[in-house]
């Protein structure tokens, strides 16, 4: 067709309307939130669950039953957004998902396959940043598990397998509690907490066959009774941030990528202010995205909220701002979502899902502004 005058002018308001469609597509993607759930007991859940998520009011939509499995209690997202691993808590069991979205962005999880994880009560799965393979807690027998991610996404028979053993006589220690597993940014690298021990173990990773080998440096070593329960790196790489689950603190640690060790840096602080008395038993620890606040979550047993850091941008240091009182009961997991203007807490006792608003600036929590329910929500995960 030959292009004239009068047929270009025709065209422009359709070329000029293009980019705005495009990104009217784009703002219309859907975010939704993945919601593991335990399924045992008085629970009424039944495995994972699916809600869309509203970014600009912090509002889930309806919450529906995504898929059936027993107690997937903890689960990991690939970077591609293409895989879900998930947990089988009480059968000793982790499953391999694949993601499809159906042409209105439904969401739905076809299984892949599943592994037995060598001893009962998994407690933690996480996945390398290049997709590779994968890495199991075991929190009962206290092991760790990795497997390597196949080419159709399904997970081989495990890969490498530890076993820890009691490291002295103190009655704290006389099981062992692998708790979470966190390999660092770059993929190189395994931080093991160990409830049971007081210890962070280390390993380095094989990216292409997901061996894990223990590091020079075997472990960093903690309290006596502290519980390094779970942690979390700051984006600069170098801060290392550990929750204790048994004496209610938290560690500040440097990591150092090149020789893959841990050293402590400055003092441990209370996850609860002063004249707090209570124990906290913390769950969880997140640090916002710009690396200016951390926030823990507390199981404490009356007023339950999530503590509110500052970190000092020149030392790393965690200055207290905040105990935001949420209203749950026993807070397994927390999570900021995309935007950073929200903050979402699981609630396992209370069966709640509690949003509360985040200030950028102050790194400050909101009274609760949005509370669904769900029986043993444990687990949350954004899509985007």
């Amino acid at each position: 067709m030959k292009l004239d005058r009068r047929t270009l002018l025709l065209s422009l308001p359709v070329v000029a309307a293009l980019p705005r469609s495009i990104y009217a597509f784009a703002a219309s993607k859907r975010t939704q939130l993945l919601i593991g759930t335990g399924t045992d007991g008085k629970s009424t859940s039944k495995g994972i669950y699916v809600a869309d998520w509203n970014l600009q009011t912090g509002e889930l939509g309806a919450i529906s039953l995504l898929t059936t499995i027993d107690d997937p209690t903890f689960m990991a997202l690939d970077k591609k957004h293409e895989r879900l691993f998930a947990i089988t808590e009480g059968k000793g069991k982790i499953t391999a998902f694949k993601i499809q979205h159906a042409a209105n962005q439904d969401l739905s999880l076809v299984k892949v396959n599943a592994q037995d994880t060598k001893q009962g009560s998994p407690a933690h799965v996480s996945i390398n940043p290049d997709g590779g393979s994968i890495y199991v807690s075991n929190y009962g027998g206290g092991s760790l598990v990795s497997y390597k991610v196949q080419a159709d996404g399904s997970l081989s028979d495990p890969v490498s397998y530890f076993l820890t053993k009691p490291v002295d006589s103190l009655s704290e220690h006389r099981q062992p509690h692998i708790h979470e597993a966190t390999p660092t940014p770059d993929g190189k690298w395994l931080l093991v907490n160990d409830l049971g021990s007081d210890r962070i173990w280390i390993y380095s990773i094989d990216r292409a066959t997901g061996t894990l080998t223990p590091a020079k440096q075997a472990f960093w070593q903690g309290r006596d009774k502290s519980g390094p329960r779970h942690l979390n790196i700051h984006p600069n790489h170098r801060w290392v941030y550990s929750a204790n689950e048994l004496d209610s603190t938290v560690d500040h640690l440097a990591w150092d990528g090149n020789l893959g060790t841990l050293t402590t840096l400055g003092n441990y602080v209370p996850t609860l202010p002063p004249e707090n008395k209570s124990k906290s038993y913390p769950s969880e620890i997140t640090i916002s995205h710009d690396g200016r606040f951390a926030y823990v979550g507390n199981r404490t047993r009356g007023d339950e909220g999530v503590t509110v850091f500052a970190i000092d941008q020149q030392t790393g240091a965690l200055n207290f701002v905040q105990l935001a009182i949420h209203g749950g009961a026993w807070t397994r997991d927390l999570t900021i979502d995309p935007t950073g203007k929200f903050l979402l807490t699981a609630c396992q006792n209370s069966g709640t899902i509690i949003v509360m608003g985040r200030d950028a600036k102050t790194g400050k929590l909101s009274a609760p502004l949005h509370t669904y329910k769900l029986d043993s929500p444990e687990c949350l995960i954004f899509t985007t």
